[in-house]
């Protein structure tokens, strides 16, 4: 992959996660507003136990099926059968544990307020979302980032236009907010199937089983730190679940689907930079630390403004009811920002096939965030969740910086923000303004064109 390439893939993933990350905002709060904070927390604790299966029974295809493509190129239709068998057995295992969490006599909680059918629901969301992630995690694997990010964004604005019919005719509810969550994978599926069509094959090669026990070794290892690391990012909502009423869950969730919006850049950075570090390794070395010095920073100086807004818009877009929401989602953005650059550091470390570390940190960090939140709830409530995801990201931040040091040589000077990083990114702020005055410049002067040339031929 060209460094033209690399660009132009950072700048549609960052385009298109900007598009995701507005779309998913309204998404949030129109169900926020519309349910109300203890309606908002059910829909959230019916798509709990999902969420994290999905993710812990992906069989770690989220990171091989984007970085094998790269390497293994000559036998992407095996890697395509491949992801299809996995996806099928993630999906039978988490739609078991769901029903044995269920079926079980053991305490739930709030989670016992869930009714037969938002159960139900919730185990068709398995599928539909476990299929159409896997598949368009290959298709981003084998180059077509453009055509993933189409697909993400048709998804979401799919999810909002339906929500926002159902506002309209007054009919929202949380069985039709699951509903929808569940039907707006469905493209997803479709499309990626479509735009996979030169590879689709279910042939099985003598040498297909070699190369499924390499992807399974792989994201083995992968998947036992993604039953840490996605535990790491809900567990919180599920010992709220437990421990506080339904509308303290709703404020909680709120907090939360908010400050994400700060992973916007580390995100897109990450997703695109892991399959471009798998054909080139040669040039990582000087790569990625300054990636994760730029990713930092701007994450860092985007807490004051994102800070600024995001509090008062809060009680504005959402009203007073939601206004314990503000304390936590203060807390929150600046763990989010923490941990940013971190998933460079991680994205490297996983091309260079040593998954171990992400194992390593996500159960340390998941024995803290567990012991953090066990002694906080009960004393401060969300704010105190909000506290312990905030110290586990400083922890897991340090330690990813440890780990690469420790594979990569690099100095610890080279990791720490620089005075060029600053200017870099002044001279980059300052040409994009030059670029869009210099657009809006020629779309005056290609206005000013018309107008003249429609006069003459009124003339």
């Amino acid at each position: 992959m060209s460094s033209g390439n690399l660009k132009q893939n950072i700048k549609t993933q960052f385009a298109g996660n900007i598009l995701f990350s507005l779309l998913m905002a309204g998404v949030a709060l129109l169900t926020a507003r519309v349910l109300g904070p203890a309606d908002r927390g059910l829909l959230r604790l019916a798509q709990l136990l999902p969420l994290i299966l999905t993710r812990v029974f992906s069989f770690g295809l989220e990171v091989s099926a984007a970085a094998f493509p790269g390497l293994y190129p000559d036998r992407k239709p095996e890697l395509f059968l491949h992801t299809l068998l996995l996806s099928a057995a993630g999906t039978l295992l988490s739609i078991l544990l769901i029903l044995l969490f269920f079926i079980l006599p053991i305490p739930h909680g709030e989670f016992s307020s869930l009714t037969g059918a938002l159960i139900g629901l919730s185990l068709l969301y398995v599928p539909a979302f476990l299929f159409a992630q896997n598949l368009m995690t290959l298709v981003r694997g084998c180059g077509q980032i453009g055509r993933s990010v189409y697909v993400q964004l048709i998804q979401t604005a799919a999810l909002l236009a339906m929500l926002v019919i159902c506002v309209l005719i007054g009919r929202l509810t949380v069985f039709l907010s699951l509903l929808f969550f569940t039907l707006c994978c469905l493209p997803g599926i479709g499309l990626a199937l479509w735009y996979l069509r030169p590879i689709l094959s279910v042939r099985w090669t003598a040498d297909s089983g070699s190369l499924l026990k390499k992807m399974l070794h792989f994201g083995a290892q992968i998947s036992l730190s993604n039953i840490a690391s996605f535990l790491v990012l809900y567990l919180d909502q599920f010992m709220l679940g437990y421990m506080v009423p339904l509308d303290q869950v709703g404020q909680y969730v709120i907090a939360v689907l908010l400050a994400e919006r700060l992973r916007l850049l580390p995100n897109t950075l990450s997703t695109t930079f892991l399959p471009h570090l798998t054909h080139d390794l040669q040039n990582r070395q000087g790569q990625v630390p300054r990636m994760f010095r730029l990713t930092l920073l701007v994450s860092v100086l985007s807490l004051i403004p994102f800070g600024g807004i995001g509090a008062p818009a809060i009680c504005f877009l959402l009203g007073k009811q939601y206004a314990q929401a503000i304390a936590p989602f203060l807390i929150l953005i600046i763990g989010v920002a923490l941990i940013g650059g971190a998933q460079i550091l991680a994205g490297d470390l996983a091309a260079r096939q040593k998954p171990k570390y992400s194992v390593i940190n996500s159960y340390l960090i998941l024995a803290a965030i567990g012991l953090l939140n066990w002694i906080m709830i009960p004393r401060l409530g969300i704010c105190g969740a909000a506290l312990a995801s905030l110290l586990s990201y400083a922890v897991s931040s340090c330690m990813w910086i440890v780990y690469y040091r420790r594979e990569s040589g690099t100095p610890l000077r080279e990791l720490c923000i620089q005075k060029e990083d600053f200017l870099f990114l002044l001279n980059t702020l300052i040409g994009s303004l030059k670029d869009l005055l210099q657009f809006f410049k020629h779309t005056e002067k290609s206005g000013d064109k018309k107008d003249r040339h429609l006069e003459s031929s009124v003339d």
